[in-house]
């Protein structure tokens, strides 16, 4: 009976273990090819991705595509090489829109659109952008509502205002890119939480990275030079920035604006037009019996109100 009982399970643990690996062996998609000279090759990258499947490649081959695409499924997008490989928005509202996770994009140029690439959604999560390059766009990359990605050695150059900006987003990373003459570098806004900021070369932007009432994010191990201002903290608490080169930022290399409980050391200053600048708070002004005042207008406003309605 227990030989019996062990050749059953042993019978039940290969069927398992060959389900597993034919489950692994789907996992790794087909490769849809771009351009080239192949025979079946698409001629837009929209069109092959319309036509793949979750987990299958896009792989585009060197040229210019004028394309405004849009990514609804989780796909490998790669170009053959991110100096020839260009994806060029011609001056649409995006150049690339995932609306879906587990997208990674890699070895493109991506340009002339007001956002590079935009992801806005709950659930178009965990994406990653890798070695591209985004160049004269409004904005490189926008984030709303997203979460858990990855953007990781980038360049951004010559945005008219964000290279990256994440809006109400939280546990992203960007790390290893370069911003290079940007309005602004990095932006967290409306409740950014838990980002990370790491090992970035950030120089010549107007503001380099700016969080505006975001919270608890990171910003280790950055190079940030020949800024006009280099950090700034503005209603934003609990963010950890240490570590850092901080130097010839013209008006200053941090900037503090009502932001409190911040770790703001150790970083390596020099040759900033300040260091550390911290706005003072606005003064409260209470004046006496103001409340007592406000109840002797509303009283004559409301006497007014009857004699010339009611009378």
């Amino acid at each position: 009976m227990l030989h019996k009982f062990t050749s059953l399970l042993i019978l039940f643990i290969l069927v398992i273990n060959f389900f597993n690996v034919e489950i692994c062996v789907a996992k790794d998609g087909n490769t849809l090819y771009v351009g080239g000279t192949g025979d079946g090759n698409y001629t837009t990258i929209q069109s092959a991705v319309d036509n793949a499947g979750n987990n299958d490649t896009v792989y585009v081959y060197n040229g210019t595509y004028y394309e405004k695409l849009i990514i609804d499924k989780s796909i490998n997008l790669i170009g053959s090489e991110k100096n020839s490989t260009i994806i060029d928005g011609n001056g649409n509202l995006y150049v690339i829109f995932i609306k879906s996770s587990w997208v990674n994009i890699s070895h493109f140029t991506i340009q002339n659109g007001t956002m590079g690439t935009y992801a806005s959604d709950l659930n178009y999560s965990f994406n990653e952008i890798t070695n591209n390059i985004f160049i004269n766009n409004s904005e490189g990359i926008r984030l709303y509502y997203s979460y858990n990605n990855k953007i990781t050695d980038n360049i951004f150059k010559y945005h008219g205002y964000h290279g990256v900006i994440l809006h109400n987003s939280s546990n992203n990373s960007l790390m290893t890119n370069a911003f290079i003459d940007n309005y602004k570098a990095v932006t967290f806004s409306g409740r950014s939480y838990y980002n990370i900021i790491s090992g970035n070369n950030l120089s010549d932007n107007i503001y380099c990275i700016n969080l505006d009432y975001s919270f608890n994010n990171s910003i280790i191990g950055n190079y940030i030079m020949n800024n006009s201002r280099g950090i700034t903290l503005s209603y934003s608490n609990g963010n950890n920035v240490t570590n850092n080169e901080i130097k010839d930022n013209y008006q200053c290399g941090i900037y503090l604006i009502n932001s409190d409980d911040n770790i703001i050391s150790p970083n390596n200053f020099s040759d900033n037009g300040q260091n550390v600048k911290t706005d003072p708070r606005p003064p409260v002004i209470n004046t006496p019996g103001f409340e007592f005042l406000l109840i002797i207008c509303a009283f004559l406003f409301i006497l007014f109100f009857r004699r010339k309605y009611f009378e």
